[in-house]
């Protein structure tokens, strides 16, 4: 599926079938010679990432750690529970491999609690055939056989590393609440002590599970905001948001601004209906 954004070439692809408990997507990205560079901010989105870079370097920016990179050739990037800038120069050429919660792990057999906001290159880690995988995509004629080898690297590696069953279940229901759970309702569905939770989710996913389900529940909220909020202005009721100042501690923490500031640079809905939205979310969760 090829999908235009402004000044980018960029496509998703899925990988391998076999792969598909491990690997959300492959990425294609590309900015063309004579574009402006362009500042994306990111949202973390519960999934950490392979990145393949062959064209220009480019800069990221975690503003909340006042940490700062220049990003050249082969890197992954760990779990995130903050937003990062990322600026996107021309000649940007990329292809990344988006790892499912606790994919990533079943690569690398290694706590992600290490690599949890962090960008590392493979000899960081000490692992060589990440970096030879990097040459053999990149030497690849096309993006379709470029594909073929990452399916191919990940077929011999991964599927010999089952999930861990307690992880898997916890994400499953994570993900089908869309993060608007209890933790302790959690724990007690799994019928397991939170620490024990804890310690496998810093292990396997990088994060806590109450930070992990956090971020789901914001960004299933943020794909309601653009999607429906014209229609419903309390759409984020039904995301768990119990009061106004939740709603918006959330929306400032992961998007460094307010929704009225950042309705007004987006244009996607109207400031009234935002400062409608949670004024009547004040009243209804004083009844």
């Amino acid at each position: 599926m090829r999908s235009p954004i402004q000044h980018f070439q960029y496509q998703v692809i899925p990988p391998h079938p076999l792969l598909v408990p491990y690997i959300r997507c492959y990425w294609v990205l590309r900015v063309p010679a004579g574009q402006p560079t362009r500042r994306e901010l990111i949202l973390p989105d519960g999934y950490a990432e392979l990145i393949l870079n062959y064209g220009e370097s480019y800069r990221w920016q975690d503003q909340a750690r006042q940490v700062e990179q220049i990003i050249k050739t082969v890197h992954l990037v760990g779990e995130r529970d903050t937003s990062i800038l990322v600026d996107l120069p021309r000649g940007l050429n990329q292809i990344g491999v988006k790892f499912k919660p606790a994919g990533l792990f079943a690569l690398l057999h290694q706590p992600l609690e290490q690599l949890a906001n962090q960008i590392v290159s493979p000899s960081q880690l000490g692992n060589s055939s990440i970096q030879v995988l990097g040459e053999q995509v990149f030497d690849a004629p096309t993006d379709e056989a470029r594909i073929e080898q990452l399916n191919t690297f990940f077929l011999k590696r991964l599927l010999l590393n089952p999930l861990d069953p307690l992880i898997e279940k916890s994400l499953k229901i994570i993900l089908v609440h869309k993060g608007n759970l209890r933790i302790d309702d959690l724990k007690a569905h799994l019928d397991v002590h939170y620490k024990t939770l804890e310690r496998k989710f810093k292990t396997y996913v990088g994060l806590t599970p109450k930070v992990f389900a956090r971020i789901v529940r914001f960004k299933y909220t943020y794909k309601q905001f653009h999607a429906i909020s014209a229609q419903d202005p309390v759409f984020f009721l039904d995301a768990g948001y119990y009061d106004q100042n939740h709603f918006i501690k959330d929306f400032k923490y992961f998007l460094h601004t307010t929704p009225s500031a950042y309705v007004r640079n987006q244009h996607s809905v109207s400031d009234e209906i935002v400062r409608r939205g949670l004024a009547k979310r004040s009243i209804l969760s004083s009844l």
